[in-house]
């Protein structure tokens, strides 16, 4: 979820004129977000109540956690698309003054944000000592869980010179085969690990990440094609698995199988592919006032995804509200709504002052 990936971009596709805005790539952002609200809120709520819970309501939760996995990854593929794309030139300058700079903006302002807020709410003594708790939190990723993903970006804006080399300057079967590669020995291998078996062959390469956007890069240029019928077939397929899998894990306790929804899962990464792919029929201009809403969403979902913790935590673990016993699944429809509308709301109004924009 960067701004960097920003949906206008010059030469991202074929006959766009520069500046002019790629709104399936807002739709599925837009999508992404929502879904992270998803994962997040019934994540909170699970963790938070789990005492109370029923095994049904427990499964339950966790099927539509481990189901919601695709969102992060789908964030990686819409910025491969854009920031892979040979036409589009970024110098090492930008890289650091704009992407890096806008990251670290985001990862201190926001770790001294959630400080405070911890502070405040845990009723911890206000002084020095607990200030700068903060500037160790954000040097060593001990803040809140969701801003592993600022962390995420600067690794990759760092190697992105080199990503971009390798996207310009393959070939499609060469691109193909980079992602067979990551796929086999960060994905399909690593699966061995749940009988305890350790595979002796590795490539020198440890993060799936990369995998993800050149897959984007690939999917949006055309040079992996994937059509609607087999975009759907992946996301059914491969959602319809996790379902399953996931009852299989909680009747057996057999642990092992949580990586089968990490992001390194090949099934996170087909379903991922599938529901990026599928977005990419969408036609474009079809539906212009909902192209403009979409729009106005992407555009504040690097700070709605930033902000929508502190009410998941504020309504969840302070509020002390359990929406297991408060409504059920209306309860949870509301919540994930209502928290990601006033996400957006704050986002929208922060992004109005000179300065804040640039970060959110």
């Amino acid at each position: 979820m960067t701004k960097n990936s920003s949906i206008k971009t010059g030469g991202a596709m074929m006959g766009k004129q520069a500046g002019e805005r790629i709104y399936r790539l807002s739709y599925l952002r837009v999508a992404a977000c929502l879904a992270i609200v998803t994962l997040h809120t019934v994540y909170g709520a699970n963790v938070y109540f789990q005492d109370t819970l029923s095994a049904s309501q427990n499964l339950i939760s966790r099927m539509v956690e481990n189901c919601m996995m695709w969102a992060v990854p789908s964030f990686l593929m819409v910025t491969g698309a854009l920031l892979l794309d040979p036409k589009k030139e970024i110098p090492l300058k930008k890289i650091f003054g704009k992407y890096i700079a806008r990251m670290l903006a985001a990862l201190l302002i926001f770790t001294m944000v959630f400080r405070v807020f911890d502070m405040v709410m845990d009723k911890e003594p206000v002084d020095a000592a607990s200030v700068l708790q903060g500037f160790t939190e954000f040097f060593t990723d001990m803040s809140w869980g969701h801003l592993w993903y600022l962390y995420l970006l600067i690794g990759l804006y760092l190697l992105l010179p080199f990503y971009k080399k390798i996207a310009a300057h393959s070939t499609s079967g060469e691109l193909k085969y980079l992602l067979a590669v990551y796929a086999v020995f960060l994905s399909l291998l690593p699966l061995l690990g749940m009988w305890g078996i350790e595979c002796g062959f590795y490539i020198c390469v440890s993060l799936i990440y990369p995998l993800y956007l050149f897959c984007g890069h690939m999917l949006h240029a055309g040079k992996l094609r994937v059509g609607k019928a087999a975009a759907w077939c992946l996301v059914i397929i491969t959602t319809s698995l996790i379902v399953y899998l996931t009852k299989v894990r909680w009747d057996t306790g057999f642990e092992a199988m949580d990586q089968l929804w990490g992001y390194s899962s090949i099934l996170v990464v087909l379903q991922t592919a599938g529901v990026f792919a599928l977005l990419e029929t969408l036609p474009e201009g079809r539906l212009p006032r909902l192209n403009v809403v979409m729009g106005k969403l992407d555009a504040c979902s690097f700070g709605t995804y930033l902000i929508h913790m502190i009410f998941v935590r504020l309504i969840l673990r302070y509020g002390n509200f359990n929406p297991y016993e408060n409504g059920g699944v209306a309860a949870f429809i509301a919540l994930i709504g209502g928290i990601f509308i006033v996400s957006f709301a704050i986002t929208w109004i922060l992004r109005k002052i000179p300065g804040v924009g640039k970060v959110l």
